[in-house]
């Protein structure tokens, strides 16, 4: 009786070693490229996120802009602070929940502040009808790079604005960024009484 069961060569072995490792590093090479595109869709998540509460409230607060002004401000103005960077405020009766308590018009100031990296947008509220001090600048958007406001009124576009009434509409532009990639946002409001 001879026996003609046989072994496996090492060839074969190698071979067999040879093409698991190719089939395990491509499984792994998939796995790693799916976990990366999620990583990055929730980052890119959050921003659209941050950037639709942003238009969401300057919309509603534009939207119950102040047109009477109180005291000696206008009630819309912009410009730039002394470090240079963009600011805007206006009178607006829609105020924050936990102020409303206080009076049904406030003076809100968005201010852009550039930090190490990236500059970080600033919202500050102060109830007009009241003794109250303005609330302390709180962070709306961070991870800002770019942010530009425009100015609509009577027939054409301004890169600044000073006038006793608001004009007819106000675009803004800003950049956030995500995973070294800059996302663009951009929306236009149209200013209740803007007539420039």
């Amino acid at each position: 009786m001879s026996n003609t069961s046989r072994g496996f060569t090492l060839i074969e072995v190698l071979l067999a070693i040879l093409i698991g490792t190719l089939v395990l590093t491509s499984v792994y090479g998939i796995f790693s490229s799916v976990s990366g595109a999620r990583n990055r869709l929730e980052a890119e998540g959050e921003i659209y996120h941050q950037a639709r509460v942003f238009f969401d409230r300057i919309g509603g607060e534009l939207s119950s802009l102040r047109l009477s002004p109180l005291g000696k401000e206008a009630a819309f103005s912009s410009g730039k602070t002394l470090d240079g960077e963009i600011f805007f405020e206006f009178n607006t009766e829609l105020v924050s929940p936990l102020l409303q308590q206080h009076g049904g018009i406030s003076r809100v100031r968005y201010e852009v502040r550039q930090e190490e990296e990236s500059a970080v947008l600033l919202r500050s509220e102060q109830i007009l009808l009241t003794n109250l001090a303005a609330s302390e600048p709180l962070v709306f958007i961070a991870g800002l790079q770019t942010f530009q406001l425009r100015y609509f009124s009577q027939g054409q576009w301004q890169d600044s604005w000073s006038g006793k009434f608001p004009p007819q509409l106000l675009e803004m532009t800003l950049e956030l960024e995500s995973d070294d990639r800059l996302i663009p946002f951009r929306s236009s409001f149209v200013l209740p009484g803007g007539r420039g």
